[in-house]
């Protein structure tokens, strides 16, 4: 990832798909550092074995300040909020923030892929472009 990360072509995305490959926390350190992704809006981590230490370098990143997505699904961390609950449309009835998240947020934020607010956002916005 160290190498992927120093890609100079990296600075012309907005949105970046690194779902179902074994990063871990070193590569999403590595990408965290990259001086080429400020422009990055939306970050797939699905499934990439991303831990503490890796959603903790995310949030630590000062060289991401337009990301406002990432997606964490099938890793060992929970960070982002996240609907629980079910009404009778199938809408979540309620938003909860896990304590790392919380924590992070409240260390390195306020960040809008950590924020609580974002996640109630995020239940009725169709595309990620219109954040």
């Amino acid at each position: 990832m160290p190498d992927v990360a120093g890609v100079a072509a990296l600075g012309r995305l907005v949105a970046l798909d690194l779902s179902d490959n074994p990063i871990g926390d070193d590569g999403v350190a590595a990408l965290a550092g990259s001086p080429h992704l400020g422009r990055l809006r939306w970050l797939g981590l699905a499934n990439c074995g991303v831990g503490p230490a890796g959603a903790e370098a995310l949030a630590a990143s000062r060289k991401l300040p337009a990301l406002r997505y990432v997606e964490l699904w099938g890793n060992p961390v929970e960070v982002v909020a996240k609907g629980v609950g079910q009404d009778i449309d199938g809408r979540p009835v309620a938003v909860e923030m896990p304590p790392l998240g919380r924590e992070l947020n409240d260390r390195y934020g306020p960040l809008p892929w950590l924020d609580i607010q974002w996640g109630w956002r995020l239940l009725g916005v169709a595309r990620w472009d219109e954040v």
